[in-house]
């Protein structure tokens, strides 16, 4: 409830202000003041507004410069409330300019996560408790930092033992001039696995186990470099060393693995893109434009593979009438390797890029597009609860939710020029439709429930749980 006051009063205010201004064309923003920020510097908030102290806007487009600032902090993903207004002088309506100062009140998150898990490699753990043997359980602990001495960075520490070792250490966003136009992102990644996806088999993914020694061992280091032209646009550049060693019964079983009969490989990776974005709150949109494209080079230090890939996404957000929302997206890629490999050809059904009604299946190509259409309809507007029996969890006691039904569908293609007649969905027109739920909550958390049927006529539910984006 407070939180849809604190939306009225919002809106209430570009109302008032917009009446208020018809009386002068032109506004002087003579101060901006911020509050609540105790931690968060005053540089990383003022950087994401589209205008600045001493500007003089036309008083007609100040609201929804007020509107557009207030969706980037908010994207910041730094805080649970965000509030922009302004307070505007009464002059004689005869004077062409006025004066303004704009308000921006904020309330900041927890920014200290534990990251902690206990993986079954073998069994569920109905079946593991009543024998237990800790030798095929991974464990998983480390910590995530956010908003590092105030200036938007985080870090990332994960040690991985057990059944899979290895670790992960990423600091990233760090400012590297003071206008923040240029920012660093630091990856360090150590690896040992025993279980391996080497080939498709009937559309599944096919693995691979080994109880006593790793099937696979890597390290890699990144370095990502972005350039921010402007509020909504950011140019990236990716570095990526890496060094892998195989054990030889990944070939024996599938030679066409990664390219070569050899068992190590040193590699580097180039990868560009530029992204636009301007959805209005990133983690579950409704109104805006996303518009991403990029190249891929990869090369062995031998350069005997050699892989290219061009890819490209477009999602467009638009709110209707009576509550309801529609939103496309198109994405899809084109890649040419010198060599045939199964670990360059893995397209949809690996790692995030998912398909819905085709969960359970995988995908090899070299080529592919996937485009989604969805309309949804806002059965509970955003709400905001305070818990006041958690008065010592300040940072969590005020719960915000919106709640939305869905009705989608995706269509996909698939090209892969190394035919298999055990892989059959390759190749052919993928179709799917359903209906789905989603709860958007606070700190970027979004649960989702969805059923969906696919052109096989299988039909079935799915729940996700959405993490936050950093």
């Amino acid at each position: 409830m407070k939180n849809r006051m604190a939306t009225y009063f919002f809106l209430a205010t570009l109302i008032f202000l917009s009446s208020e201004l018809k009386s002068q064309e032109y506004m002087f923003i003579s101060e901006i003041k911020i509050s609540g920020n105790k931690r968060t510097r005053e540089e990383i908030i003022i950087r994401e507004l589209p205008f600045k102290r001493g500007d003089v806007v036309r008083a007609s487009d100040l609201p929804l410069l007020l509107l557009e600032g207030r969706n980037n902090i908010r994207n910041l993903s730094l805080f649970n409330l965000v509030l922009v207004y302004n307070n505007t002088e009464r002059l004689d309506p005869s004077e062409k300019y006025g004066n303004t100062e704009i308000v921006i009140q904020v309330e900041e998150r927890w920014y200290y996560w534990p990251m902690v898990g206990i993986i079954l490699e073998d069994q569920d753990f109905g079946t593991w408790i009543k024998k237990p043997d800790w030798s095929y359980v991974t464990i998983v602990g480390g910590l995530k930092v956010n908003n590092i001495a105030g200036r938007n960075q985080t870090l990332r520490a994960v040690l991985t033992t057990g059944f899979n070792k290895g670790f992960f250490f990423e600091y990233s966003n760090i400012y590297l001039d003071k206008k923040g136009k240029h920012l660093l992102d630091i990856t360090f990644k150590r690896a040992y696995t025993r279980v391996e996806n080497i080939s498709l088999i009937s559309d599944l993914p096919f693995h691979i186990k080994s109880d006593s020694s790793f099937l696979k061992s890597s390290y890699s280091t990144t370095l990502k470099y972005t350039f921010r032209q402007g509020l909504h646009l950011r140019h990236n550049l990716t570095l990526d060393f890496s060094y892998t060693e195989i054990d030889p019964v990944i070939l024996k079983q599938n030679p066409d693995y990664w390219g070569n009969d050899q068992t190590n490989r040193r590699a580097y990776s180039f990868i560009y893109n530029f992204v636009f974005d301007k959805r209005d709150y990133i983690p579950y949109p409704l109104r805006g434009l996303y518009l991403s494209s990029g190249i891929t080079g990869y090369t062995s230090n031998r350069r005997d593979v050699i892989h290219k890939k061009v890819s490209g996404d477009l999602q467009t957000f638009c709110p209707l009438a009576g509550g309801f929302f529609a939103s496309a997206r198109v994405h899809g890629a084109i890649s040419s390797t010198n060599v045939k490999g199964h670990v360059f050809n893995r397209v949809i059904g690996f790692d995030e890029n998912q398909l819905r009604g085709y969960r359970r299946y995988a995908f090899e190509g070299q080529n592919y597009v996937v485009a989604s259409p969805e309309i949804k309809y806002r059965i509970v507007p955003e709400t905001r609860f305070h818990l006041k029996f958690l008065p010592f969890l300040p940072k969590f006691n005020k719960v915000h939710l919106a709640i939305y039904g869905k009705l989608f569908g995706d269509i996909a293609y698939v090209h892969n020029k190394y035919y298999s007649s055990s892989n059959t969905l390759s190749n052919t027109l993928l179709k799917n439709y359903g209906l789905g739920l989603d709860v958007a909550a606070y700190y970027d958390i979004t649960l989702s429930a969805e059923y969906s049927v696919n052109h096989l006529g299988e039909g079935g539910f799915y729940f996700s749980l959405v993490k936050p984006l950093r």
